[in-house]
């Protein structure tokens, strides 16, 4: 994928509005960061802010704010092949639960664009390959409870602080804590919106953790178990076995 033309935030005023019969002679990625309304084969569409959508090349092109002014990221670029596009809709509003994450990477994209690195073209291409990837995965969060939208963010930022730090000693009232909630409204949410229980995730980064380690380190078990938060090596082993179907010292031998 080539990228052509890139914008960061860019503001207008409310008077803002683009009408491009024939398109752009490529491909068009707005991620929005206002409300505004678009006309898409005749029909006014109201479109959310974190809406997104990837016009095709030679489709027409009208969009305007909507009350305020109007904020926006755009990527103009090409294309060999649309399966590029990782199947993602063409010509269709797109609301996600989130851009934060799109965000960070079309930062990424930006900064490599007005760099002079010697790599820029490549780095720009998989980082716009990971965009559309991002994308489909946020268009395919779709919760039985609508509340989930809500707390996508927090409960994302709250899953990577515990696989940050398998030191910690998290228990479901200090991670409910984190975010405000009860202990048992915040299971749930957890629940529904990674598909597993936030202490299987807190089991999870441990023994990940501690697998890199002794594959990797000379630490001793006891010490691989105090650095993934463990004050009983027994037990660190018991969880370890059950996690992995080995030993810690079976799996060392193994991995070296």
């Amino acid at each position: 994928m080539k990228i052509n033309k890139i914008g960061l935030n860019y503001t207008h005023s409310n008077q803002f509005s683009i009408n491009r019969p024939i398109g752009s002679n490529d491909y068009l990625f707005l991620n929005l960061k206002t409300p505004a309304v678009f006309v898409i084969e005749g029909k006014e569409i109201y479109a959310e802010k974190n809406s997104v959508i990837v016009f095709s090349k030679g489709t027409p092109q009208q969009y305007f704010a909507h009350g305020g002014s109007y904020t926006n990221d755009f990527i103009h670029f090409d294309v060999e092949g649309e399966r590029d596009l990782r199947n993602l809709p063409l010509n269709t509003l797109l609301v996600l639960p989130s851009s934060k994450q799109l965000n960070k990477i079309i930062k990424e994209i930006y900064l490599e664009y007005i760099s002079n690195n010697s790599n820029r073209y490549e780095s720009m291409d998989l980082l716009l390959k990971l965009l559309f990837v991002k994308i489909n995965e946020l268009v395919a969060y779709k919760p039985k409870d609508t509340i989930l939208y809500g707390y996508y963010d927090t409960l994302l930022n709250l899953r990577s602080l515990i696989y940050r730090h398998p030191e910690e000693k998290w228990t479901v009232e200090r991670l409910a804590h984190q975010v405000n909630l009860s202990p048992s409204h915040f299971q749930r949410l957890y629940k529904q919106t990674f598909g597993t229980t936030c202490i299987a995730d807190v089991i999870a980064c441990k023994i990940q953790y501690a697998r890199t380690s002794l594959a990797a380190t000379g630490g001793t078990v006891r010490e691989i178990a105090a650095m993934c938060g463990y004050e009983n090596e027994e037990h660190f082993m018991r969880q370890f076995k059950r996690e992995v179907g080995l030993t810690p010292t079976e799996y060392r031998k193994q991995m070296r």
